[in-house]
């Protein structure tokens, strides 16, 4: 994710830029469809705790 920001990947041979416009779009909008469903997870615990009773 946050190679995919500065628009570089890493092939186990440490991070190198991504040169292919495709291939950085492709990653971009992945990486977007990543953050997108870690906040909707986030959202969604966050309210399921504060449906929770609490004792007074």
């Amino acid at each position: 994710m946050a190679l995919a920001s500065r628009g570089q990947r890493d092939l186990d041979t440490g991070p190198a830029a991504i040169t292919d416009t495709a291939e950085l779009s492709q990653v971009c909008r992945q990486a977007r469809k990543v953050h997108l469903k870690s906040l909707l997870l986030a959202t969604a615990l966050v309210a399921l705790v504060l449906m929770i009773p609490t004792q007074m």
